[in-house]
Parts: structure tokens; sequence; C-alpha cells
């Protein structure tokens, strides 16, 4: 009898155990080189790492796993320096190898279904081509959400990036659109074309689409920020009216556009609007909006509105323009009909004959004082009435700044203050930050002030949350019950005389 015990014990252990490593997940790495195929990339799981090694590839790639957002999927370049290419040359991506079958497989060279929290980066997409003209390097959609794509280049494709359903959001960082579109398309073809959800762009470079707008912009909530658009084939970029709406509404639909520079084609197809907002589909009981805060805006054709409200329609818009540079135009807006749209915004630097109209405090003058303008560089010299004509009153101040110009591209550095009217502040200085750097950590800094505190971050780290816990262990941390107020330089937090002393941290 105690024999037969103890067998019993440990074939109950071995199974136990055996269970266990059946239902443990371990991430792998996953290396691919020319000549591996598709299902190598598609078998990835969360957790999992796949490195690519250079070379040119082109087959196609079909994602649809949930990942974790503490266990991501991620896809990158072995080398970034000498990142993969997806090519597919004169083929269609229809007719290019890969695992999806469906009648759509041509709409992307990567396409992402239902997917979720993948992390792109290093990776070329060049001549995604379909026979209805509207392929792209990265299509989602499916309801995709936590999508991040980094320093990745989109050259030559019908769209570079396409995508987006209501529930998706996907996030572009350290990203070259260059030369996208299809002149040849019916429907236009764009830098970039994104459908619904929420999308944000950042420290980016978009120039010289092909056909129609380096920006196409359907979301329900855009950001785009810190990037440097030069020259679309039409006119820089738009929001329009989100087609997978269902049901009365109301609807409404945003896009922020904070501290970008906007280089202006000298011959554009459509020179009379370089941000429009339009609802070309007709949905009725909709709402859009933008606002445009601290841009420098290039101006090559004398007379396009900087921000175009298309209501003649009737539909509702507004339109927020404040601490822009707006040089080369008298336009700084255009609303068609006023019943249903305004605008309004204060401190635009505008050239001496512009027309202010609704936008007060308006700084007039005959030439901003760029530094070099010849040379592409618009920062403010010694002289330049836009420093310190900034209004930091204004929500949303910017805390970072695109660097430096279309030869050294894709990078941020930490805006001094915003002070200065545009894109770029005069008093800027430090290093830059590009893909593969590691971000600054911001400085809380606490300082006494009649009976309180003062507890201040900078302005580059608005993101971060300030919370407080008592010197006793376990450590509770809550959000100090005190407002935020942002001044030019950051954020600050004044914190009343406490009966005892607390800790206190940043939280991202």
């Amino acid at each position: 009898m105690t024999v037969r015990k103890r067998f019993l014990r440990v074939e109950i252990f071995c199974a136990f155990a055996l269970r266990c490593l059946d239902d443990r997940t371990e991430a792998a790495v996953i290396n691919v080189a020319p000549g591996d195929s598709y299902a190598k990339i598609e078998a990835a799981r969360p957790g999992d790492e796949v490195v690519i090694a250079p070379g040119t590839y082109a087959f196609r790639l079909y994602f649809t796993r949930p990942a974790q957002a503490t266990n991501p999927i991620v896809v990158r370049a072995l080398d970034p320096a000498n990142p993969p290419v997806w090519d597919f040359g004169s083929t269609l991506v229809e007719n290019a190898p890969g695992s999806y079958t469906a009648g759509d497989r041509g709409r992307g060279g990567w396409q992402f279904n239902g997917a979720s929290n993948y992390r792109i980066s290093g990776i070329v997409f060049r001549h995604c081509r379909t026979s209805s003209k509207n392929s792209a390097g990265i299509r989602y959609y499916g309801g995709t959400t936590n999508l991040y794509i980094k320093d990745c280049l989109f050259d030559q494709n019908d769209n570079g990036l396409t995508g987006g359903t209501q529930e998706s959001d996907a996030t572009a960082e350290f990203c070259e659109f260059s030369a996208n579109g299809d002149p040849t398309a019916s429907s236009p073809t764009h830098n970039m074309y994104i459908y619904g959800g929420a999308f944000t762009l950042r420290y980016s470079y978009v120039h010289d689409s092909v056909q129609a707008q380096n920006f196409h912009i359907r979301a329900r909530n855009a950001v785009l920020e810190y990037n440097w658009f030069a020259r679309a084939k039409s006119y820089e970029g738009d929001l329009m009216s989100d087609d997978d709406f269902s049901g009365t509404g109301p609807f409404n639909q945003t896009m922020t556009l904070r501290g970008n520079v906007f280089v202006q084609n000298a011959a554009p197809d459509n020179h009379s609007q370089v941000v429009t907002l339009f609802n070309d589909s007709g949905t009725t009981n909709l709402t859009l909006s933008a606002r445009l805060l601290y841009n420098t805006f290039i101006g090559k054709t004398g007379a396009a509105a900087f921000v175009h409200l298309s209501n003649a329609d009737g539909t509702q818009m507004s339109a927020e323009e404040s601490n822009n540079l707006i040089f080369g135009t008298t336009r700084p807006y255009l609303v068609e009909s006023a019943a249903a749209g305004s605008v309004s915004g204060v401190n635009n630097w505008l050239q001496t004959n512009a027309t202010a109209g609704t936008l007060n405090a308006s700084v007039l003058s005959a030439s901003p004082g760029f530094r070099n303008p010849a040379g592409n560089d618009f920062t403010l010299d010694a002289g330049s009435v836009c420093i310190g004509a900034a209004n930091a009153s204004v929500f949303g101040l910017p805390g970072r700044e695109y660097y430096l110009n279309e030869a050294t591209n894709r990078h941020w550095r930490i805006r001094a203050a915003a002070r200065d009217i545009g894109a770029l502040e005069s008093t800027t200085t430090g290093n830059s930050f590009g893909p593969y750097d590691t971000a600054p950590l911001p400085r809380l800094t606490i300082a006494p002030s009649s009976g309180a505190a003062l507890i201040s971050w900078p302005l580059y780290a608005a993101d971060f949350l300030l919370e407080e816990s008592a010197l006793t262990l376990p450590r509770q941390w809550n959000p100090p019950q005190a407002p935020y107020n942002t001044n030019a330089t950051g954020i600050v937090v004044t914190v009343t005389a406490m009966s005892a002393a607390n800790f206190f941290r940043l939280r991202k």
C-alpha cells in the first residue's frame, strides 16, 4: 500500500507539470531572412519578437492576433540603418504570395485585421499597388487597436498608410511618407488615408504626394503634431466625414494640428486652400472641428486659405487658430457659411496685407524674421516680431518641436518654452531625439509658496500625471486634489499645507 501511494503522488505531480508546460507562453525571437516565408512572421504570438534581416521581400503579410499592451508582438528590423524592404516592384500586391486569399488581399502589403498591440519598426514599404489603385504599405481595419509604427518609410505606394474603423487606433512616429499616390487613379490617393477611429502622427516627414493630399483624415479624433509637411500635389490635408458612422448621431470629429511645419507646393493643383474641413458624404447631424496651434506655414501661392471650412451645405464646423505663423498668404481662413461655421483664435503672425477677420491680437508685419528661409531654416532670427508674442493661456501648449529640416529629419527636441509664435522656439537648444533614442525623463520640482508647495514639471511631459502618497508602507498613490495649471514653460500644481509629509511622483 505504501508503494502504491508513492507512485500515485508521482503520477499526479507529473501530470500537473506537463499541463503547466502546455499552458505557458514563452516569448520567442523569430529571426527572418530573405528566403523565409510569410508563415514564419505571421506565426508570432504575444511577447514574440520578429527580427528581420536586411534584404528585399515581396510577399504579403496578414496579422490578426490579439496581444496585450504589456506583452506586445514586435516586428522590427535587425539593422535599422540597413532596413528590410517590402518591394513588390511591378507585381500587383494581390498577385504576390501570402496567406490571405480574400478579394481585398491587394489592399495592403501588410494588413492588420482585428489585431492588437503590434509594434512595427524599421521597415521600408515600396511599390504596394493594386488593380483598384487603393493599396498601401500598411492597411489596418476590423477594430485593430494600439498599432504602433515607428521609423518606417512609405515610398511610391498607392497610399502610404491606410485604414481605421470606428474602434481602431494607430500611432505613427518618426516615419517618412514620400511620393505615395497614383496619378491615374479615379479616386484620390494620398501619402496617408485614415478612415476612422483614432490616429496620431508625430515627428514625421510627409512630402511630395503624387496625386492628392499629404494627409486625408476621416478619423473621429486625430492628432498630428511636430511633423514636417511639404509640397502636396493638391493641398496639404483635410478632415472629412467618417463614412462608418451609423444611426442619427449627433456625430463629432476633431483634428488637432500642433507644432507642425507646412511648406506649400509652388504650383499645387488646388492653390485655394491648405487644410480643409469638408462633409463630402453629406452625413447629417455632424460637427467637424479643428485646432491649429503653434504651426509654421510657408505659403507659395499668395492667397491660399490656411484653414478652409467648406460648409456651404450647412454642416456645423469650427476652427481655432492660435499662435500660428502664417506666411505667404493673405488668407488665414475661409468660411463658406458663417451661419454654420466659426473661426476663433489669438496671437497669430500674419503678413501686413492679410485679413485677420475674427482672429484676435494678430501680430502683423512685412516679414516674420526667419533665420535662413532659402536654406529651409524657419527658426526665428533675433529681431523677429514673433519672439515672445505668443499667448500662453491657450490650451494645449507645445512642449516639443520638430528637428531640424528636410535633410536632417524625423527627430524632435524639447521646446524651451511656448512664448514664440510658430512651430520653432527661438531659445530652443540641446540634443534631438530619434526613433531609437531614450526619451528624457522629466524632473519634478517642489518649491514653497505662502504655506503651500508649488510642484512643477516641464511642458514636454504634459502626458505625465502627478501622484502623491503618505510616507507609510505600503505606498498608496493617488492624484492630489488640486488643479493643473499650465504656463509657457511647464505644468504647476499647488498643494496646500498638509498635516504630514508626503511623497510625490510623476507617472505616464
